[in-house]
């Protein structure tokens, strides 16, 4: 038998070398002087869309543009992408980000800054309906080929990139700290 795999999407895991201390500082001092936006956040802190240009994010602005760059091969995509947009998440205990995708982005991305254990992990979810045709009770292992959703594990300077159209949320923080992240959207440079 040859399985010809179509429609496949792939996450990329980058780890990254940021100053995780320098940004732990800036998310909180930012989140003190500006009020939360309410969009896929569910107890916990979304910062507006924050300046690209501020010097406390320089250096993730060109390691996240280098990796989006990198990501984009697997599309066999030959635009330049440019960031559009990024944006801060403060979730406290027991706060999470429900369900959402990224409409009108070519590359959404989540970059994590301070991750307590057990501070919840990032959930791709399938965007068929595969649960309407295989019963969980007839699954004897989950695999890529009859899964509805797929966790994956955070940690400091982890950098998950994926489509803007997969779905995913991320679980809720049953630590007794926060959890600190940024997401970061790309998009063709001449769209913006």
């Amino acid at each position: 038998m040859k399985i010809i795999e179509i429609f496949k999407t792939p996450v990329a895991k980058f780890v990254l070398n940021e100053d995780i201390k320098a940004l732990t500082k800036f998310s909180r001092k930012w989140a003190k002087n500006h009020p939360s936006v309410y969009i896929s956040n569910k107890g916990g802190y979304q910062s507006p869309n924050l300046d690209l240009n501020l010097p406390e994010l320089q250096s993730l602005r060109e390691q996240a543009t280098r990796c989006f760059n990198e990501f984009k091969t697997k599309f066999c995509y030959n635009a330049p992408l440019t960031i559009s947009n990024m944006w801060l998440n403060i979730n406290p205990p027991h706060s999470y980000n429900q369900t959402h995708n990224h409409p009108r982005i070519c590359f959404a991305s989540c970059f994590y800054i301070s991750v307590p254990k057990n501070s919840g992990n990032i959930v791709f979810y399938n965007n068929s309906d595969m649960e309407n045709y295989i019963l969980e009770k007839w699954i004897t292992k989950h695999v890529v080929y009859n899964s509805g959703s797929w966790i994956m594990p955070v940690e400091n300077n982890t950098f998950y990139i994926f489509p803007g159209w997969l779905k995913h949320s991320v679980t809720a923080n049953k630590s007794k700290k926060d959890r600190i992240s940024l997401s970061i959207n790309a998009t063709d440079g001449s769209l913006i």
